[in-house]
């Protein structure tokens, strides 16, 4: 079964940020290692797009993953610990259908 992880970050201290930023590399990279993670995308170039406007992208997502699991109790153990948790953000979990 496929799955679409959203992340969205929180709030980490500033003398905090390059450390979290390793753990979340290493973190996605064991994902991958692991065979669960298919394809991602994480990082700057973001946009909104409306009907009126292209802007900036200023919300709290800040990557998203293709992983694949069993089920979604697997796919949510996957995320256990995910390094951002610490630190107030969240990963969303959506199946594919």
């Amino acid at each position: 079964m496929r799955f679409l992880f959203i992340y969205r970050g929180g709030h980490v201290p500033e003398e905090k940020a390059e450390q979290n930023i390793r753990d979340l590399w290493r973190w996605l990279d064991e994902l991958k290692e692991n065979g669960n993670e298919v394809t991602r995308f994480a990082g700057n170039g973001r946009r909104t797009v409306t009907g009126d406007a292209v802007d900036e992208y200023e919300g709290d997502i800040f990557g998203i993953s293709i992983v694949e699991a069993n089920s979604l109790e697997e796919a949510t153990s996957l995320t256990a610990n995910w390094p951002e948790l610490r630190y107030g953000g969240k990963v969303d979990i959506i199946e594919a259908l």
